[in-house]
């Protein structure tokens, strides 16, 4: 996301985030758990309207969740709970909801329901609690569809590592272990590898790979939208490049790979007679449409019914096809026809960029114009599959299984065991154990290859598709779940402290002044937390001059959710952090000195432990503890969502407890080890020994932001089971089956 639009979205951004999860079926008491969904941008004109207190803003919060989830309730449900029965609705106490109930469900005609309610929103503590209660009617009219589901803040992310930006890694050590089933690093821009770097990695990148240092891991593979070029790393095994060119130089030699491809056809893409846009495709030439002699350039492509299909329109809006998309039923939602390569369900695409009333038509046909990229060139290698374009072997005595070339093939020596060409071949010391047909010429006899074949070009394999796209981070959307808000006005520094009681049971929640408490505040403030090696009992002298924060010499500080409004610093801790940073930068990130930024510095330290990952008995067992957290004293809240085969799965723990740091800035290590994910809006430092994040690290959710690492170096550890992997930010959710949309709109309504 550029500048212009970042600023721009967070000055529009909603005022709340919604703890709920949507249990639907016939059961009269409705609980809302604890799943994460966002309202940003969806508050009703009620809200800006009525919202006159803080306790009132609260409750119009509360009936607008209500709407979603009403949203959401099945038509065949709704008969069942006509009536005037209460149904309470639990899980709200995140946004300031004390209680909301649905009072009363009325048929008012053919599927439509007239729903009646009631929401009480809190504010303030002690003396100075207000609450606000709402009246309200809703018009509900259920659809006939599948139900969608609003946007889910519980997500797994791209990648244990994501850079949205260049990457340039000459020193160090970059490591994921554990990772399964995805991949382990994801970079936005250009991956460079350099000497000395002792790298390891298996991912993907949208722009170009440099390799002349470091490896790839065993079994893993590199993917690139760009060109792949290795001059130096140590030798794989099992592993696959896929890119636009791929290049190996005479430097690297052995090594084990399952597959080496590159190049697509780049098309024309017509919807009937019309041309709309362009794509580049893998796939083949239908014969009976191919223009032009050997090799085969111009025709119409049926496309490789697998990965995805990026589709230029002429106005430049963009829709992405991806495969791997199922219907209900199970079905593939793209399907190709082998026979006329029209390749249908198009309309279905996701729309990448333009206008939201711009749809891919339905049905659409691939015309070949050129080739895109597809030069492949190394010199000894063992390789599974090599497929290119032109292909240029130069080394001696590799072994090919399968050796596809849809144009020529330059081979000095070696052993193909099955071959394949679509044009001309130029060899020396060759040998083919298996078949072998091109057809172009050959320029020496050669046991067991054919030359001169008609038909035989077998396609190209594309280029592949790297799913990069970063979701900002706004670290007001997380200040509902802050146990402990520091916060500044006009210079003077105040601690909010939110859902957060004693092992009594007895809250302490309230605004304590840190320069001025009163007597009771600075008993509590003492109890809670200790900085400068003991000397600032209470930490209130946190604030700096410039408005950032600085935590030197903790000696106790309380589990939980911390949150900054400005640039934080932890120097040296002699106690283990049981906590989640939350850091806010400004309004416009484009100023240089926006903040919004952590540091970690090499002062002598103890562990920095999120609290899911510090466990329920240290967090929810301590002398205060966080109540939105904790269930009990000995057990994390549990939330339902999606697991990873789709079905519904109960977690315990919040996704925010699972993050060790989340930055609108970015960050300055050096050599801690963070027990839980890291989510920056900008850049990454490191420095001294290697960081280690057990968890994900994504860096440039809300700018494009280079990396540079020479030294130390990091190293993620993937936690597995439990939930400890998702991370808090919103997915796209679901639309479900649009063929009769459900409604709910508030009718009427009043304070009582």
């Amino acid at each position: 996301m550029d500048r212009n639009r970042y600023s721009a979205w967070k000055r529009q951004r909603g005022v709340a985030t919604l703890l709920i999860v949507l249990m639907v079926g016939l059961a009269v008491s409705v609980t809302v758990a604890a799943t994460i969904y966002s309202l940003r941008g969806t508050q009703s004109q009620q809200l800006t309207t009525h919202s006159a207190t803080a306790a009132q803003a609260a409750a119009w919060r509360g009936v607008e969740a209500l709407r979603l989830y009403l949203l959401q309730v099945e038509t065949s449900v709704w008969p069942g709970w006509v009536g005037n029965d209460a149904k309470p609705v639990t899980g709200l106490e995140a946004l300031g909801i004390r209680a909301a109930t649905v009072t009363s469900v009325e048929a008012t005609g053919s599927d439509h329901y007239r729903v009646s309610a009631q929401v009480t929103g809190t504010a303030g503590v002690g003396n100075a609690l207000t609450t606000a209660t709402v009246e309200v009617v809703y018009d509900v009219v259920p659809g006939s569809g599948t139900p969608g589901l609003p946007p889910v803040c519980a997500s797994m992310p791209k990648a244990p590592m994501v850079f949205n930006g260049n990457l340039d890694y000459s020193g160090g050590k970059l490591d994921v272990t554990n990772a399964v089933n995805y991949e382990n690093i994801v970079v936005a821009g250009n991956l460079t590898i350099g000497g000395g770097s002792t790298a390891r990695i298996s991912g993907c990148v949208k722009g170009d790979v440099s390799l002349t240092g470091g490896g790839i891991t065993d079994n893993g593979h590199l993917y690139s939208e760009g060109n792949i070029r290795i001059h130096g790393m140590g030798n794989p095994s099992g592993t696959t490049l896929w890119a636009r060119n791929i290049e190996i130089g005479n430097g690297v030699s052995g090594g084990n790979y399952n597959a080496i491809k590159a190049g697509a056809y780049a098309v024309a893409v017509y919807a009937g007679t019309q041309m709309i846009g362009t794509a580049e495709v893998g796939g083949r030439l239908i014969p009976s449409t191919v223009t032009g002699g050997t090799p085969w350039v111009t025709g119409t492509v049926a496309p490789l019914a697998t990965g995805h299909v990026l589709i230029t329109l002429t106005d430049q809006s963009q829709f992405l096809l991806d495969f791997s998309r199922q219907d209900t039923a199970g079905a593939a939602m793209f399907k190709v026809d082998p026979a006329t390569g029209l390749v249908t369900g198009t309309a279905s695409a996701e729309r990448l960029k333009g206008a939201e009333d711009v749809a891919l038509p339905e049905g659409l046909s691939l015309r070949s114009t050129r080739i895109a990229g597809g030069t492949v060139g190394l010199a000894t290698l063992t390789v599974g599959q090599l497929w290119g374009y032109n292909v240029n072997v130069t080394g001696w005595s590799g072994k090919y299984e399968t050796l596809w070339a849809s144009g020529a093939i330059a081979m000095t020596s070696g052993t193909v065991k099955n071959l394949l060409g679509g044009g001309n071949m130029t060899v020396n010391d060759v040998a083919v154990s298996g078949s072998g047909r091109i057809a172009g010429s050959l320029n020496k006899n050669l046991s067991n290859v054919q030359a001169n074949q008609a038909g035989t070009s077998p396609g190209l394999p594309g280029i592949p598709y790297c799913e990069a796209r970063v979701k900002p981070v706004d670290a007001d959307n997380f200040l509902g779940m802050a146990n402990y808000a520091f916060s500044s006005a006009g210079g003077v520094a105040q601690l909010t402290i939110r859902n957060v009681k004693r092992a009594n049971g007895e809250s302490i929640d309230g605004v304590y002044p840190l320069q001025n408490p009163n007597a009771a505040q600075l008993a509590i403030l003492q109890e809670l937390m200790t900085c400068n090696n003991s000397n600032d009992k209470g930490c209130r002298n946190v604030l700096q001059r410039d408005g950032s924060w600085l935590l030197h010499g903790v000696g106790k500080m309380p589990a939980g959710v911390l949150w900054f409004d400005q640039s934080v610093k932890i120097d040296g801790t002699s106690t283990d952090m049981l906590n989640s940073v939350v850091v806010r930068g400004c309004d416009d990130p484009s100023q240089t000195t926006c903040g919004g930024n952590v540091t970690f510095t090499s002062s002598g330290h103890r562990d920095f432990i999120a609290p899911n990952f510090a466990g329920a008995a240290r967090v929810c067992g301590a002398e205060f503890y966080p109540s939105n957290l904790c269930a009990s004293r000995s057990q994390f809240v549990e939330w339902e969502g999606p697991g990873a085969d789709g079905k519904p799965q109960t977690y315990q723990g919040l996704p925010i407890a699972n993050t060790a740091v989340i930055a609108e800035g970015g960050a300055d290590i050096a050599g801690w080890e963070l027990r839980g994910s890291v989510m920056l809006g900008k850049q990454l430092a490191t420095s001294g020994a290697t960081v280690t994040i057990h968890g994900s690290l994504t860096v440039g959710s809300n700018q494009t932001a280079d990396t540079t690492i020479s030294a130390g170096g990091i190293s993620v550890d993937v936690p597995s089971g439990g939930g400890l992997n998702l991370i808090p930010v919103c997915s796209g959710g679901s639309g479900g089956l649009p063929a009769s949309p459900a409604s709910a709109s508030v009718q009427w309504s009043r304070y009582l």
